[in-house]
């Protein structure tokens, strides 16, 4: 089952003197339902020297608590379409310098950072080099949750590359077990449909983990194929009447 979170679209404050309308927490994200954000998706803008045409503006994502962003490989943060996220990838750790102090720790993902100066157009310039050049980002998530430690994603996307156009936070999951690999951009894998066979019925169950799943059925796994609805449960033991004919089972998410 993909484990959904709560998502909070918080209020945005328009400003017209610069050009974007989100300030503060775009998306928050609470993805076991306990009133705590686990995760948050954000703007900031700020004027240089009090001028109104002259303004800093960022994008970046961060995590709370104890959980934490995943690295793909040694020098790739986003993660490919299909590749693992598990418990032996890096958990992502920025060190800002501090001087005279020792450096800090950020777990933080800065996406987008530019400057805009109002002109007679708006013109914009990168200040640190984040994602300008992507489309489209997968991040890996390793979320410290009320259940343990569970792997997830998230996916943004934007319609132009650009070093100003703004992603938008368009699919999440997370695997419903702790510890559990998942592909990134999909779904976790869904349980194996346990067995157990008597001389009057055959009985059905799996990982009450994933939550309610469907139990489906067809008489024959031959083009075009008609799954029909057998019921739906959250892997509590479901006893199937033996017949003559074979038939064949399957789970689907809801």
């Amino acid at each position: 089952m993909v484990w959904w979170a709560t998502l909070t679209l918080l209020c945005l404050v328009s400003v017209s003197a610069q050009p974007i309308t989100n300030i503060g927490p775009i998306v928050s994200l609470d993805f076991d339902h306990n009133g705590t954000t686990d995760l948050q998706y954000s703007s900031a803008a700020s004027k240089i020297f009090d001028l109104p045409e002259d303004w800093l503006i960022s994008f970046g994502i961060e995590p709370w608590g104890n959980s934490r962003f995943v690295r793909a490989t040694g020098s790739r943060l986003q993660f490919l379409r299909g590749e693992s996220i598990n418990m032996t990838r890096r958990a992502l750790t920025n060190y800002l310098p501090d001087p005279p102090l020792p450096p800090s720790e950020s777990y933080g993902v800065l996406i987008l950072y530019y400057r805009a100066i109002k002109k007679q157009n708006w013109e914009f310039s990168t200040k640190i080099p984040a994602f300008e050049g992507e489309s489209e980002l997968l991040i890996g998530l390793r979320l410290s949750l009320m259940t343990g430690t569970h792997h997830g994603w998230m996916r943004l996307t934007r319609p132009v590359i650009d070093s100003h156009t703004q992603f938008d936070l368009v699919d999440y999951a997370v695997h419903p077990v702790p510890n559990e690999p998942i592909p990134a951009g999909q779904p976790p894998p869904l349980p194996p449909i346990q067995t157990q066979m008597d001389s009057e019925s055959l009985t059905l169950s799996w990982d009450a983990r994933w939550g309610p799943l469907i139990l489906e059925s067809t008489t024959n796994l031959v083009p075009p194929i008609t799954w029909e609805n057998f019921v739906e449960g959250s892997g509590d033991p479901v006893a199937v009447p033996t017949e003559d004919e074979q038939r064949f089972y399957r789970l689907r998410q809801p």
